[in-house]
């Protein structure tokens, strides 16, 4: 039995799939569920008489009706295996309230801003993306500059990537770089080459980043975060200038 007092069904959707083991849900919950972004829902699948259950970062925006989640599939991953087998029409179980602290303090007032994600890592700047756009077509946002770098093996797993290079050409203020590191396994690539943390440095001289000028926010893999907090410390930023949502792999 599932609890009715934890959990909401939620059905698929709409799925887009990137790479072999790289895929985009949108799923519409029986109930609504409120979150700002930042923020990370937990979904599950039954499985042996319990729910397997894992939190997700939200791609979409607050003000969108359905929830948006950007998931990579692990090998004998224990949800995101099964996850992986869902088409539209499939229910899932999500846990009635959404949680999370990254990002509750951006965007900071006129500073600039530097994302740094590794692959699905760009999810919560992508709800934040979405939702500075929206207000600055409205005239409801005074804009301050905001890069975005996102690094991944090859170009195929950089999900989101026409979405993120459409605001860059609407929107001055944003600028968006993504990266790769195997570029021998992606022989049309032109763009910039190697981790992300890798040109971490160039971006923050280009902003002119400094200790109490500049949003530092970084989310994906342990070791990019670890790497990149380093180099933003050496440029001078103490460790609470520098906020971060680690994914670890499951």
């Amino acid at each position: 039995m599932i609890d009715s007092e934890k959990y909401a069904s939620a059905t698929v959707t709409a799925r887009r799939d990137f790479a072999p083991d790289l895929w985009v849900i949108r799923i519409k919950p029986e109930i609504e569920l409120a979150f700002r972004p930042g923020q990370y829902v937990t979904i599950g699948l039954p499985r042996d008489g319990r729910i397997v259950e894992r939190p997700y970062s939200i791609c979409s925006a607050p003000t969108e009706p359905e929830i948006e989640l950007f998931i990579e599939r692990v090998p004998e991953g224990e949800l995101s295996k099964p996850l992986f087998e869902l088409g539209v029409g499939a229910e899932m179980v999500v846990r009635k309230r959404t949680k999370g602290l990254f990002l509750r303090d951006a965007p900071v007032e006129a500073q600039p801003h530097m994302f740094v994600a590794t692959v699905t890592g760009i999810a919560p700047f992508v709800s934040l993306l979405r939702t500075l756009a929206d207000r600055a077509r409205a005239g409801e946002w005074s804009p301050a500059p905001v890069v975005a770098l996102q690094g991944a093996s090859r170009s195929e797993e950089l999900g989101y990537a026409d979405e993120m290079t459409q605001l860059d050409a609407e929107f001055p203020w944003f600028t968006y770089v993504p990266t790769v590191s195997r570029p021998w396994d992606d022989p049309g690539w032109t763009g910039e080459l190697g981790r992300v943390e890798d040109v971490v440095r160039k971006y923050a001289d280009e902003l002119q980043m400094r200790t109490g000028y500049g949003g530092v926010f970084l989310c994906g893999h342990p070791g990019m975060i670890a790497n990149a907090r380093g180099i933003m410390k050496r440029r001078g930023f103490n460790d609470k200038e520098i906020r971060e949502e680690q994914y670890w792999p499951d």
